[in-house]
């Protein structure tokens, strides 16, 4: 069935750049898009045009509002194939048993449970050695009892995660979404070890922001705990789903505040943000040194040396 699909969107879509097949999810470059900048049998090459031929929709992350690029994928057909795609897609669709299932896989699937070892740090056990230490190294760090508190922050003391810190994310409803581990101990080989959920379908700690007042993405989970109004990329990619949940929730500025190291993803950021509703809304923060981050600042200066870093530093970016 998923070949079939597969033909029909290829005729008028070209090749896509990538298809999971459990999932059916598919993503190709936007014929919409190279339309518009003027592209002649070519394409952008950004890949912005999703497909997920289970939930019958399409939506193309750069012009899918302003262009009415998203809907059912055989309003994509009617609108750039022709009428023996659309009969054909109407032959091959997904019956509703097979839809029915993917339904019931991916909610099994994409549950994200803590782990059954994780203990919340804001319940004192000083009998514990494990938390002793695991308070002492957040301490090290400049993490207070008030930011355990307000992130919910954990730890393990034995089975999978044993050994470490364990920060949990929520989705803008409350529900877990995902979680970080991080090691306290000092020699451990494996600093981080986290669920083996796909991290670009989340936003870590959704619930926590304010679309109405200025936004800082940081790399890490550590970053994210001492800048308020923060979303942490996990990394230093920025994925589809929070570059559109941004273009179409941000009512202030974004500001980019990555490591020193990484100038050349700054600007791939800023590509992906700096247009329409957001054009001119998109801020770097300029970290000269490459061994410093927000969390280090914060570990060695406190408060004060966060904000010191984001007033000094934030700057327009060409």
């Amino acid at each position: 069935m998923s070949d079939f699909i597969i033909n029909i969107l290829e005729s008028f879509l070209g090749e896509p750049y990538s298809h999971n097949e459990s999932t059916g999810q598919v993503r190709f470059d936007c014929i919409n898009c190279a339309e518009i900048n003027g592209y002649i049998n070519e394409t952008d090459g950004k890949h912005n045009l999703e497909i997920n031929y289970y939930k019958d929709k399409f939506n193309c992350w750069s012009c899918g509002k302003e262009y009415n690029m998203h809907g059912s994928i055989s309003k994509l057909i009617k609108r750039y194939g022709t009428k023996n795609n659309l009969k054909d897609y109407e032959l091959y669709k997904p019956s509703s048993d097979e839809i029915d299932d993917y339904i019931t896989n991916e909610r099994i699937n994409n549950a994200v449970e803590l782990p059954p070892e994780y203990k919340p740090l804001t319940q004192s056990n000083g009998l514990d050695q494990k938390y002793i230490w695991a308070k002492n190294y957040l301490k090290s760090r400049g993490i207070t009892n008030d930011f355990i508190k307000r992130y919910n922050i954990g730890y393990a003391s034995d089975g999978y995660y044993k050994n470490r810190i364990i920060i949990p994310s929520y989705d803008s409803n409350g529900h877990l979404n995902y979680f970080i581990t991080r090691s306290f101990l000092k020699n451990a080989k494996q600093k981080y070890l986290n669920p083996k959920v796909e991290k670009q379908e989340m936003i870590f700690n959704e619930h926590l922001i304010n679309y109405d007042t200025t936004i800082f993405l940081v790399e890490g989970v550590f970053d994210h705990i001492v800048i308020p109004n923060s979303i942490p990329l996990l990394g230093k990619v920025l994925y589809h789903m929070l570059a559109y949940k941004l273009l179409e929730n941000a009512n202030a500025d974004i500001v980019i505040v990555l490591d020193g190291d990484a100038k050349d993803y700054v600007k791939t950021i800023k590509n992906q943000l700096d247009k329409d509703r957001l054009k001119g809304r998109i801020k770097i923060c300029v970290i000269n040194d490459n061994d410093m981050d927000p969390s280090k600042m914060y570990e060695l200066n406190g408060s004060k040396g966060v904000i010191e870093l984001l007033r000094n530093g934030i700057e327009n970016i060409d």
